[in-house]
């Protein structure tokens, strides 16, 4: 397989035409050996370099796009794989085409390649991507796009635990749908808070534009949320200008929870709207920085249904507001850190975000917030991830703070093998002057697995898990990796009405990841089991969750 790799990106890779043939049917060559690369292939291509002082120009750009099975290998090439690739809608070339930050005739850099690839990865409607320099001749770059498509359409029959409690949902999804990128859902649910219908829509580049349109509707048991966004981010670090607007209207009800249970609840009527727009000077140095204002109305009101409630006071916040962003273009590219097997981006980069506003409403509040994210890579492979992040109101007439909440966290992966990997997980949160409808909650659905959900409450919380991971060759059916973990929580969350005590719990677990359906997802299936008593707690927890991260 390594030879063939090499044989085929060299003659990919060739610079110029052969003696033998013209420039065309070299073109010709090139192409079909890319389109018949394999996964594992595409995955060690690497472009012909860029020289560093001098400018190059774009010749030409061509699309590869790999179906979602490689019927080239024979494990693959089976009824289920023929079926899939004659159903499914690979992402269409322009959709493809929009996501690069370069066009034919323009100039180009080994930034714009690496951060072009980055955003089509990021897409989860694509399992891989590369963007590479196959040809260069002079101050002339011929580039050839490799991307690999998932099975975007899907019945979606699932069943989260945790904490002993079941989620169940029920639905359809596409999110590529006919290859356009866009994504639609319908889903019925069962969750923690309620049940209820999910209707949503999203697309983060309408008509081959940078504009993104996402909207979704929900009915429930307890009441409806309806939200709507538009407008155009800072798609790269060297945008110049970003909008946006978003609007949401929601009535649904909150809890307030003590050991697990919720003792009081509580109809909350919000409503926000905001409307910003962003300037920057792009990409300078390494960094990014962005300048943001905005206005942000922000309504809510309370109404008890039940329990005690105290200092429960309707809001109603209107203020401008100023913002500033600073972003450092540092990325690596490894694998098995947030996903089983397949290639990641790493951001490893200083992000530094502020934003302050003032709304003179009542008695007057200045609106802020800050984050600060880093990282590092340690030695030949190990990442060191770290922030922090602030955010709160300070009632001027009062002089004091008000939903005033700070965390910190950190993530550290020490590779020992290729297949053997510890993974640490830290966060420490504290939180000033809540309302009565907010908490800081532990437990089950929030990093304790052999507790219930939310199964401690006050306004300070730290957590720590130790995670050693290990990546198996079990391929199930060729659509699922399978990796599996040992690990050990260690959290607390007081400062509420009742004591709590440090809690503690340990277990095993298996990791399992789709390379054909939405690569965002891994799914957990965890077996804890608590190492320190307390009331209500029922001894071992089996948890089901699907996840962003391994």
């Amino acid at each position: 397989m390594r030879a063939r790799t090499h044989i085929l990106a060299s003659a990919a890779l060739a610079l110029g035409s052969s003696a033998q043939s013209s420039p065309a049917e070299d073109c010709a060559a090139q192409r079909y050996a890319l389109e018949t690369l394999r996964t594992a292939e595409l995955e060690e291509l690497q472009g012909a370099p860029l020289p560093a002082a001098a400018s190059s120009t774009v010749g030409s750009i061509a699309i590869v796009r790999q179906d979602v099975f490689d019927l080239t290998d024979p494990q693959e090439n089976n009824a289920l794989g023929r079926l899939a690739n004659a159903w499914h809608v690979n992402t269409r070339e322009h959709v493809i085409r929009t996501l690069l930050l370069f066009r034919e005739g323009e100039p180009i850099t080994a930034q714009a390649l690496a951060e072009s690839e980055r955003l089509l990865r990021a897409r989860s409607f694509l399992y891989d991507a590369r963007v590479l320099v196959n040809r260069r001749c002079g101050k002339v770059a011929d580039v050839t796009v490799v991307t690999r498509d998932v099975w975007s359409l899907l019945p979606s029959l699932g069943a989260t635990r945790t904490g002993g409690k079941q989620e169940l949902e029920i639905g359809v999804s596409d999110i590529n749908v006919a290859g356009s990128g866009a994504a639609l859902d319908l889903e019925f649910f069962r969750n923690l808070d309620r049940d209820g219908l999910s209707v949503g829509f999203s697309d983060d580049n309408v008509g081959s534009s940078r504009m993104a349109l996402h909207l979704r509707f929900e009915d429930t048991d307890d009441g409806e949320s309806v939200t709507a966004r538009i407008g155009q981010p800072f798609y790269a670090l060297d945008a110049r200008r970003a909008w946006g607007l978003s609007a949401s209207d929601s009535a649904l009800t909150s809890r307030r929870y003590q050991a697990g249970e919720a003792v009081a609840s509580l109809a909350v009527r919000a409503r926000r709207l905001d409307a910003w727009a962003g300037w920057s000077s792009g990409l300078q140095g390494g960094f990014s920085t962005r300048i943001t204002a905005g206005i942000t109305l922000d309504e809510q009101r309370f109404r008890p249904i039940d329990g005690a409630w105290r200092d429960l006071r309707d809001q109603a916040f209107a203020y401008p507001w100023l913002g500033f962003e600073r972003i450092e273009d540092e990325y690596a590219k490894t694998r098995n850190l947030d996903q089983v097997q397949s290639t990641e981006d790493v951001f490893l980069g200083q992000r530094f975000t502020a934003s302050l506003g003032y709304s003179p409403r009542g008695d007057g509040y200045a609106v802020w917030s800050a984050t600060f994210r880093n990282g590092a890579r340690l030695g030949a492979d190990d990442i060191l991830l770290y922030g922090a992040e602030a955010s709160g109101y300070w009632n001027t007439r009062r002089g004091h703070g008000e939903n005033a909440t700070a965390r910190a966290w950190a993530r550290y992966r020490r590779r020992h093998t290729e297949r053997l990997a510890l993974h640490l997980d830290a966060e420490a949160m504290l939180a000033d002057q809540l309302t009565a409808e907010r908490q800081v909650l532990l437990g089950g659905d929030s990093g304790l697995r052999g507790y219930p959900n939310r199964f401690q409450a006050g306004t300070r919380r730290f957590r720590i898990a130790f995670e050693e991971r290990v990546l198996t060759d079990i391929y199930l059916l060729r659509i699922l990796r399978v990796a599996a973990a040992a690990f050990f929580d260690i959290g607390r969350a007081w400062g509420g009405p009742s004591a709590t005590d440090v809690l503690a719990d340990a277990g095993v677990g298996l990791r399992l990841e789709s390379t054909r359906t939405d690569r965002s997802l891994v799914y957990h299936v965890d077996l804890a089991f608590p190492l320190v008593d307390a009331p209500g707690v029922r001894g071992a927890e089996l948890t089901l969750t699907g996840k962003r991260a391994f």
